[in-house]
């Protein structure tokens, strides 16, 4: 059962992180902010086995460097944790537009937030993407952890593929290998496959879609 509990948590994580911050499949941050004016809208599915899990994330943008956003996550299964986790408002501002950024997220009812620093450098049709930040349970950050991601996505015209792990001070803690399809401007499917580097963690399927307007 505490298996089974942690491998849905991951699942929300992904789903509910992802449709906040970096762009689907993935967790791992961009530099980037949504245009002004802009609206961006996520939706995803996490699954596997017994498991199953919906998140939704709404951004928009606020100024040529500045957007807010709201995630929100739903498990289905297992039976005895359905229901909505607590939803999560967060902000991210361009230092350098497209290069570096910090962001700041919370959670609705709870004293849980992250601050986040953001990375990304292209090398030809290779994006990487780099956070390093602070994640807490307390209004002190007295029960906090240093996390980090790094991902490395290859951006094949409409097609994106790409890799990326992420952890906090105990180590490694999960991968993700995934891409996305953009079938029109603006509007791109999903699906990737995550894990965590532990063996009695097993594996998730995400797939969803992005949506600007």
């Amino acid at each position: 059962m505490q298996e089974m509990k942690l491998c849905v948590i991951i699942g929300v994580m992904l789903v509910c992180v992802s449709g906040l911050h970096g762009a689907r499949p993935f967790a791992t941050d961009d530099a980037g902010t949504v245009e002004q004016g802009i609206h961006e809208l996520e939706f995803g599915c996490d699954f596997w086995s017994k498991e199953a899990a919906l998140g939704l994330g709404f951004k928009h943008g606020l100024t040529e460097r500045m957007d807010l956003g709201v995630g929100l996550a739903y498990i289905i299964e297992p039976e005895e944790d359905n229901g909505f986790e607590g939803a999560e408002l967060g902000v991210k501002f361009a230092l350098i537009p497209n290069v570096l950024a910090a962001s700041l997220a919370g959670g609705f009812g709870d004293a849980a937030y992250t601050i986040n620093g953001i990375f990304t450098q292209t090398i030809g049709p290779l994006e990487i993407d780099g956070n390093f930040g602070y994640e807490a349970t307390g209004i002190t950050g007295e029960e906090g952890t240093i996390i980090y991601a790094l991902a490395v996505i290859l951006d094949a015209g409409a097609y994106a593929f790409g890799v990326e792990g992420t952890g906090n001070k105990d180590g490694l803690q999960a991968w993700l290998v995934g891409g996305r399809y953009t079938l029109v401007d603006g509007f791109a499917a999903d699906i990737g496959v995550s894990g965590g580097f532990e063996e009695d963690v097993t594996m998730t399927a995400t797939a969803g879609i992005h949506y600007e307007f």
